[in-house]
C-alpha cells in the first residue's frame, strides 16, 4: 500500500519559522572587514550531518546531528575559512532531527552571511521503502549553501534536468539539482562569483548533461570566478573508475564530466589527492576550478580525524 503524501511543509506554512525557506534565500551577518591579498575557501560536502557513515537509510538523533554539525564548524575555523561552499545541507528534514543545518553552521563557523538553494522539497519520502513510516526519511528540505565572511550580493538557483531514466513517479521523490550562483562583495568595488554544484550521482548520461550545463555558465562569467563542489564525476586519469568497494555498482568509464569542465580554460585546483568515501577515500569525487584570474597558492584535501562527513573537505588560498 503506498505510504500517504502529506503536503509540503513550504506550501503548507509549517516552515514559517525557518528563516528564508524558499528555493534561493540571502541571510546577512555582520559587516566584514575588507578581504585581504588572499581568500581562503572551504569546500564540502557535510552529508546533511550524517558522518562518515555509508549506511544513512534511516533517521538520526538531534544530538548526533548537532556535534557532527559543532565538528564541522571546528575544522571549518580551524582552516581559517573566509568562503565555505556547502553541499546537502538540511533545513528542519526529519531524517536529520529537524535540525535547521543552515543556522547551526552559521554559527558553528562564525561566517554569518549565507546563501542557500533548494534542491530536496518533499513532503514525504518513503525512503528505505521496507521501513515503518516512522523510519523513512519523511519530509525533507535540503540544499546547497554558501557561507562568508562577505556580504552576498545575489544568490540564484540554476535548475538543472532530472534523469529521464528515472521516471516520473521516481523523480516526484528524489532531488531537483541545480547550479548554486552566488556572488560576493569584498569590498573595495571587487566582487566574487562562485557556482556551487552537486551533480547527478547515479545517472551518467544526466550528470554528463549537468556538466556541460555548468561548463556553459563558466564559460559566461567574467573573472574573478569558482565553480566548486560534489561533481560525482572522477577525473579522466583516474586508475579506478568502476568496482569501487563501497559503490560496487558505481561505473564511471565513459564519463567525461571532468573533460568537459576542463576544456573551458578554467584551472583545476588541487587535482589529484582523492576526497571520497572519507574513511579510507579511493576517489576524487569533490572539485575546484578557477577562472584564469584566480591564482590559488595553497590547495589541500583536509583530513578531520574522525572524519564528520563521507566527503573529506577541500581548502584553498586564494589570490583575486
Amino acid at each position: 500500500m503506498p505510504v500517504p503524501l502529506p503536503p509540503s511543509p513550504l506550501r503548507a506554512g509549517r516552515l514559517a519559522r525557518v528563516p528564508g525557506a524558499a528555493d534561493a534565500v540571502i541571510l546577512a551577518g555582520p559587516r566584514a572587514p575588507l578581504v585581504g591579498p588572499t581568500l581562503r575557501l572551504v569546500v564540502w560536502n557535510v552529508h546533511w550531518g550524517a558522518g562518515d557513515t555509508l549506511a544513512d537509510a534511516r533517521r538520526f538523533d538531534g544530538d548526533a546531528i548537532r556535534w557532527t554539525l559543532d565538528s564541522i564548524g571546528a575544522e571549518i575555523r580551524r582552516a581559517r575559512a573566509d568562503v565555505v561552499a556547502l553541499q546537502e545541507v538540511d533545513r528542519l528534514a526529519d531524517r536529520s532531527a529537524r535540525v535547521d543545518q543552515l543556522e547551526h553552521l552559521r554559527d558553528a563557523t562564525g561566517l554569518h552571511h549565507a546563501a542557500f538553494v533548494t534542491t530536496w522539497d518533499a513532503g514525504w519520502v518513503p525512503y528505505p521503502l521496507n521501513a515503518l513510516p516512522h523510519r523513512q526519511y519523511g519530509r525533507v528540505l535540503s540544499g546547497q549553501a554558501v557561507l562568508s565572511r562577505f556580504p552576498v550580493v545575489s544568490n540564484a538557483r540554476l535548475a538543472l534536468p532530472q534523469p529521464r531514466a528515472y521516471g516520473r513517479v521516481h523523480n516526484h521523490f528524489y532531488l531537483h539539482r541545480c547550479i548554486q550562483e552566488v556572488t560576493l562583495d569584498l569590498g573595495a568595488r571587487r566582487r566574487l562569483s562562485l557556482l556551487n554544484v552537486h551533480l547527478e550521482a547515479f545517472d551518467q548520461r544526466n550528470r554528463r548533461l549537468h556538466a556541460r550545463r555548468v561548463a556553459e555558465r563558466m564559460a559566461a562569467l567574467p573573472g574573478p570566478a569558482l565553480a566548486v563542489g560534489d561533481f560525482n564525476a572522477v577525473p579522466p586519469e583516474s586508475a579506478q573508475r568502476h568496482g569501487f568497494y563501497d559503490e560496487p555498482h558505481t561505473d564511471m568509464r565513459g564519463d567525461d564530466s571532468i573533460e568537459v569542465l576542463r576544456a573551458t580554460g578554467w584551472t583545476e585546483l588541487g587535482a589529484g589527492a582523492f576526497t571520497f568515501p572519507a574513511g579510507a577515500p579511493n576517489r576524487r569525487l569533490d572539485h575546484m576550478f578557477a577562472h584564469p584570474s584566480v591564482q590559488a597558492t595553497d590547495v589541500a584535501v583536509l583530513e578531520p580525524d574522525p572524519p564528520p562527513s563521507d566527503h573529506l573537505p577541500l581548502c584553498a588560498t586564494l589570490r583575486l
